[in-house]
């Protein structure tokens, strides 16, 4: 919603406006999928898109550690991801900041390594894949609202929007989540 709001009030292009979204996210469900398996936290990639919040969807049809999809790892001694862990892993993430907030009053250091990512990858035109909030014009036919997908992110700011395959499920999710970002956005006037 402010990434959308701050994109009308200044002008500037959209691929330049750009919000956290669900790096913070993606990274802790990456690290809850490598604990569940035991493996290096740099081997899973997985993302969470849509709000930063209670509509966010976990992107469990793309998932893989090591190209090896979730839905066929079955590495003896490395644990599996059932519907169960799925859903404890998905509660987790989507309730990580009230457990930090609860235990020490705020999240602002998670929240401050996630800029760090966003900041390294414009600086550094690093071209990084991070799931941040940038404008979806035609987006799986998702239009005129600020949302996290996976995006390259570079010198030039957003630079693509990744067709990043989802289950019909999760575009759903992902639909959903637009609607409930566009409603608060049209409270604001906007």
């Amino acid at each position: 919603m402010i990434t959308y709001v701050t994109l009308k009030l200044t002008g500037l292009p959209p691929a330049r406006v750009i919000g956290s979204g669900t790096v913070l996210d993606s990274s802790r469900f990456r690290f809850l999928i490598a604990r569940q398996l035991d493996v290096a936290v740099q081997n899973v990639h997985a993302y969470i898109a849509g709000e930063h919040g209670d509509s966010e969807v976990p992107l469990w049809s793309s998932a893989n550690v090591a190209n090896i999809p979730l839905d066929a790892w079955s590495v003896p001694g490395h644990g599996h991801l059932g519907a169960t862990e799925r859903a404890e892993i998905f509660s987790n993430v989507k309730n990580a900041a009230a457990q930090v907030i609860s235990g020490k009053g705020a999240t602002n250091y998670a929240v401050g390594l996630a800029t760090a990512k966003i900041l390294e990858a414009l600086l550094r035109d690093e071209s990084r894949v991070l799931p941040v909030s940038t404008l979806l014009s035609g987006y799986r036919g998702i239009d005129d609202v600020c949302l996290s997908v996976p995006c390259v992110v570079n010198r030039s700011g957003v630079e693509s929007q990744l067709p990043i395959p989802m289950s019909p499920e999760e575009e759903a999710g992902l639909r959903a989540s637009a609607d409930t970002i566009r409603k608060a956005i049209r409270s604001l006037g906007f």
